[in-house]
């Protein structure tokens, strides 16, 4: 099948119109309409009614269309792969990196790169999983690096665990609760300042204590910056919750200090690499991850006496 016939079969299926779809595609309306009736005959069968000013796919449209998408998927990623191959050079990448990661691997990652591969260039887009995921499937980025406790094996996304990395809560030296052990219950008086949680994290927490979800996490600053949680947790009293990694520079030089909580659960994050299922990752990306896999393990060793 003629794969410029099934980019103007998934147009039309997208667009449900025959003049947005063919404005999509930069052909005439009619134009169009000739190339889904080749289409049409080639296979022997209706694939859209037109009988409604709605167009709708038939049963046996849907069915090609959800196979036409997988086809083209794999084109537009062979073509890339031999491009790059082609140029003998490992060329550019747009990935992205949770909150976490990001501020655990990316400061080492990334100049690492930049020294080993100067040709090399990156888009490294930082944010919270839901939107990750989000620009994974639009193939905005090829990959990103995340907590993956929410996405299941059941998933149509690869998912590749790098392992758990331990966290806890964070103040200025000079807060209230600072050198003493306290109870989780005295954090809800100064709130907690942390990133977009994922929800597992909020149920194991209210499920170990016994005590609903707002009383577990009394949280008074979400945000995906965790250099302005740092911030915020060293110039007031809010407690900030995040892994042991994103803020080790922190506690080295005293700007920060790590709670004694006695009931705190084992709060950690599960670190992975999330890619499309069928999808080859090109020679970038595959440099981005081995360095990515190399930092965590160096990480995952430095923190596995808190663990």
């Amino acid at each position: 099948m003629d794969l410029k016939r099934l980019s103007h079969l998934l147009a039309l299926a997208d667009e449900r119109h025959f003049g947005r779809a063919a404005e999509r595609v930069h052909l005439s309306q009619p134009a169009l309409s000739r190339s889904i009736q080749a289409l049409e005959s080639e296979t022997g069968q209706r694939l859209f009614d037109r009988d409604t000013g709605d167009v709708r796919p038939t049963p046996a449209g849907e069915f090609l269309i959800e196979r036409a998408r997988r086809l083209l998927f794999d084109a537009r990623s062979l073509e890339r792969d031999m491009s790059l191959y082609s140029d003998c050079q490992l060329g550019s990448l747009a990935f992205g990196v949770g909150p976490f990661p990001a501020a655990m691997l990316m400061h080492q990652v990334v100049p690492r790169l930049r020294l080993d591969h100067p040709a090399v260039t990156l888009r490294v887009e930082v944010n919270n999983w839901q939107i990750l995921e989000a620009r994974l499937r639009a193939e905005a980025i090829e990959f990103f690096v995340a907590d993956i406790r929410n996405f299941t094996a059941e998933s149509d996304l690869l998912i590749r665990s790098l392992g758990q990395v331990s966290a806890g809560f964070f103040v200025r030296p000079e807060h209230p609760l600072a050198g003493r052990k306290v109870q989780m219950g005295e954090l809800e008086s100064y709130g907690i300042a942390t990133t977009r949680l994922p929800e597992v994290v909020k149920l194991e927490t209210a499920r170990t204590l016994g005590i609903s979800t707002r009383q577990t996490l009394p949280i008074v600053l979400e945000c995906d910056d965790v250099a302005l949680l740092k911030t915020v947790a060293g110039s007031t009293d809010t407690i900030l919750g995040v892994i042991h990694g994103a803020v080790a520079e922190d506690i080295r030089v005293g700007r920060l200090i790590e709670l004694h909580v006695v009931d705190r659960p084992g709060f950690h994050s599960e670190i992975g690499v999330v890619s499309l299922q069928g999808r080859s990752l090109s020679p970038t990306a595959l440099c981005v991850i081995d360095a990515v896999v190399a930092e965590m393990q160096s990480v995952h060793v430095e923190q596995s006496p808190r663990l």
